[in-house]
């Protein structure tokens, strides 16, 4: 039969687990903006935000997560802690892709600069 304290002691250890695990996996925000080369707004570029299990022990289901930018070129996303593939497209643009950490602490900042795709401009001048 247990005592009263060690039933108190396994209660308090069940629900530090349970906030422990609750906090582990809180969303974290990603937010930035998208420009060009010269350091203009690219409006509605789209971003791909693919996940990594690396590191994982048992990886989680984590679906790819997909945001495209507002008027002023920027955008934010929640994502589970993790490692993810990041990938900004945008119409004549060469699309930049990089891998980010999302931890447990604050807002993460991943800003983009693009370059005009060199293969658009050969075929289509700047009249893209």
């Amino acid at each position: 039969m247990r005592s009263k304290g060690m039933k108190f002691s396994l209660m308090t250890v069940a629900v530090a687990l349970c906030c422990s695990v609750a906090t582990a996996a809180s969303p974290r925000t990603i937010k930035g903006q998208v420009v060009d080369s010269e350091g203009a707004v690219i409006k509605g570029a789209h971003l791909l935000f693919h996940p990594d299990p690396s590191g994982q022990n048992k990886p989680a289901a984590r679906s790819d997560v997909m945001r495209e930018t507002d008027a002023a070129g920027r955008f934010d996303v929640q994502l589970e802690p993790g490692f993810y593939d990041v990938c900004v497209m945008a119409t004549a643009f060469t699309p930049e892709c990089k891998k980010v950490l999302v931890t447990n602490g604050g807002t993460i900042q991943h800003d983009a600069q693009l370059k005009a795709d060199a293969l658009v401009m050969q075929h289509l001048g700047d009249t893209f």
